[in-house]
């Protein structure tokens, strides 16, 4: 994959979901999901040639202070993310395989009163702009799913199971020389608002195997109570499009997106309500 930052544009895609049942699933199941792509004319090709972005919306709107007091998210597990080992600072809990792995790849969500943390170990991130794209519907309450568009990157746009508040979007080298890449994005204008610069956040580990991001709830709705989440890496290779997949029923090549986590932030991470959808 060319060292350059790619472009932005937008498409529109479909949704279905369908419930399953926690453990944690993979793509075992979906013989698709092993190469991370769907059939030919599904997917979304790559730029033959991809060009920088645009600079990004400037990332200062938002203050990355801490939930108002009262607020009911669960003190839980807070992470020290520095790109030392990140991924043992996580329980076996918290620790996800995901589909469409690029080898023994693995993923850890968590989150304490104050932030969100994601950790994801993979050979992805020895490319210095494949980025790891994290989508997060947060709120008091959730209604239906629906289906929606994810931010478009070297020409693929993503097909999501439920509609983003937030999009969590960090690669190992965030500026490519036209402005920073890692932070918070919403959906408006094709997720071209960074509503916040999440470099001082996101962590590399030395063998560029592993990449990791803290993310605070004041950027994400400031006291959701619930999330959906979905995450991938954007990989871009032909027949290799996206892989990582979390949980590993999500196939974003393919609308509706497949499977996605609904979350109670009330209770601790160990013990929350995880559910698959």
């Amino acid at each position: 994959m060319p060292a350059t930052q790619p472009s932005e544009s937008a498409r529109s895609l479909a949704h279905v979901s369908s419930r399953l049942a926690l453990p944690f699933a993979t793509c075992a199941a979906l013989a698709a999901c092993a190469s991370g792509r769907g059939s030919p004319g599904d997917l979304p090709q790559p730029d033959a040639a991809r060009q920088p972005d645009a600079r990004e919306a400037d990332a200062s709107s938002v203050q990355a202070d801490a939930p108002p007091e009262g607020c009911a998210i669960a003190a839980g597990l807070t992470p020290t993310l520095d790109g030392t080992d990140d991924m043992a600072e996580y329980p076996a809990a918290q620790q996800v395989t995901p589909g469409a792995m690029l080898g023994t790849d693995v993923a850890a969500i968590a989150w304490d009163d104050a932030k969100l943390y994601v950790t994801v170990a993979s050979t992805a991130f020895e490319q210095a702009y494949e980025p790891l794209h994290i989508y997060v519907e947060a709120g008091t309450t959730l209604g239906a799913a629906t289906p929606a568009n994810g931010k478009e990157y070297g020409g693929l746009v993503p097909a999501l199971p439920f509609s983003p508040t937030h999009l969590i979007a960090v690669r190992r080298v965030s500026d490519s020389g036209t402005g920073g890449y890692n932070g918070v994005f919403v959906p408006g204008d094709g997720w071209t608002a960074r509503t916040l610069d999440l470099d001082a956040s996101t962590f590399a580990s030395a063998d560029l195997h592993t990449l990791s991001v803290s993310v605070p709830w004041s950027a994400l709705g400031t006291c959701p109570t619930h999330t959906r989440l979905a995450l991938h890496v954007v990989h871009g290779a032909v027949a290799n499009e996206w892989k990582d997949l979390v949980p590993g029923t999500h196939t974003p090549w393919l609308a509706p997106g497949g499977g996605f986590y609904e979350i109670d932030l009330t209770a601790p991470p160990a013990v929350s309500g995880w559910s698959l959808r």
